[in-house]
């Protein structure tokens, strides 16, 4: 019976959504606790590696995985993988492209709105008996006629501007593939050629974009230095794109109005990151492509994916294997 490894560990509903979808014939296995350590004593009878969480698939695992015939990803990102070592031992991997697009999306468009209107504090102060009505509403603002400058504009990208675009935002964007003509109509985008090209102008600065060797800490404090006063970050990328220092800096003095954060330098955040103590900042925990019906969507497709190539039926997958 194959045996599909989860390299990270599941409990509660996400488990129970994982074993549901997993058809008679193939083991699944959650890992007892989400260590290296423990990913290298189960890899060493599994057949798949389920993909997920931030445990690396290194020469270690590798090395104990003798049976390993392919590497399924949850969604797209591989940071936790080392390329090198799987293409040597020429397995495959397969990723879920653009499943979980529109949960991020929306998760984006909803950063943005509350950082805008300022809801968490409103709430917390309602909630302690601060009723100040029209010092509280003129405290607000609306995303209408806001410029919302977007680092990349993939799948989550065109379904977050097709979102921002029914609020009449003015959306402009960077990436390294340029829409074309008629998608940048549709989605009532502007394209800029470089990242320091659209600070100038940001509103709000949403990144959307994967993490690579170069654009580490593409937010620091030169770069925010170049944005207006009183605009706002949202990432729902990759936490390393930011430096959590210059922006924490930024937040205090009020050169930054807000930040919404989903994703963050060092996952799950440190215990003592000061971002945690301003009342300008929203923290969610890396949740945006995890709604029920994404997460339920992500685990069908892995497995159906995982099912396919048992069977010999790769045709079926072609179009989802990622190039080493």
């Amino acid at each position: 019976m194959p045996k599909i490894l989860h390299t990270y560990r599941y409990t509660g509903k996400p488990w129970e959504i994982l074993k549901s979808v997993v058809p008679s014939g193939f083991e699944v296995k959650t890992l007892d606790e989400p260590t290296q350590e423990q990913l290298v004593k189960e890899a060493v009878d599994a057949d798949y590696f389920l993909v997920s969480g931030r445990l690396l698939i290194n020469e270690e695992v590798l090395t104990a995985a003798k049976k390993l015939k392919m590497i399924q990803r949850t969604g797209v990102g591989t940071e936790m993988l080392n390329k090198e070592a799987i293409k040597a031992r020429n397995i495959p991997v397969y990723v879920n492209a653009g499943i979980n697009a529109r949960s991020v999306a929306e998760h984006t468009v909803t950063l943005i709105l509350n950082c805008l209107k300022n809801i968490p504090l409103i709430s917390s102060n309602v909630k302690k008996g601060v009723w100040k009505k029209q010092e509280t509403g003129v405290s607000c603002n609306e995303l209408y006629g806001k410029t919302v400058a977007m680092v990349g504009m993939g799948n989550i990208g065109r379904i977050t501007a097709g979102i921002l675009h029914a609020f009449g935002a003015n959306i402009i964007y960077t990436d390294i593939f340029r829409q074309s003509e008629a998608v940048e109509k549709t989605l009532g985008i502007s394209f800029r050629a470089s990242f320091d090209e659209l600070l100038l102008d940001a509103d709000v600065l949403s990144f959307h974009c994967p993490l690579t060797e170069d654009n580490q800490k593409i937010l620091n404090a030169e770069a925010i230095a170049k944005m207006k006063d009183g605009a706002i970050v949202v990432n729902t990328a990759r936490g390393k794109l930011i430096d959590e220092d210059a922006l924490y800096k930024a937040l205090v003095s009020g050169k930054l109005r807000a930040a919404g954060m989903d994703v963050h330098y060092e996952e799950p955040m440190l215990a003592d990151n000061p971002l945690k103590t301003l009342d300008n900042v929203i923290l969610t925990p890396h949740i945006a492509g995890l709604s029920f019906e994404t997460f339920h969507s992500m685990m069908v497709g892995a497995i159906e994916n995982i099912v396919a190539f048992e069977n010999g039926k790769l045709a079926e997958i072609k179009n989802k294997i990622l190039e080493l």
